[in-house]
């Protein structure tokens, strides 16, 4: 049997985002994402919710190709 496991970008107060779905205190660098690219590669699903799904639908088929990418995250758009 598989694990599912939750993932949530949460500050320790709770927060989840600002007016008009404002996430900008989401800092993810190079040094995080590298390590959560170690962890997704072995993954074989990912589930959003509808609004994540949204916000990400129109820019990760084609964010690979975008030539100002950092490598960890040209390989996140990979995985």
């Amino acid at each position: 049997m598989r694990k599912i496991i939750l993932m949530m970008p949460v500050s320790v107060d709770g927060f989840f985002e600002g007016l008009d779905r404002d996430i900008s205190w989401h800092l993810v660098d190079d040094e995080l994402l590298r390590s959560l690219n170690e962890r997704f590669r072995t993954m074989s699903a990912f589930m959003s919710g509808r609004i994540t799904h949204e916000l990400m639908a129109g820019y990760w088929p084609t964010a690979g190709q975008d030539p100002g990418l950092s490598a960890p995250m040209a390989e996140f758009a990979g995985i």
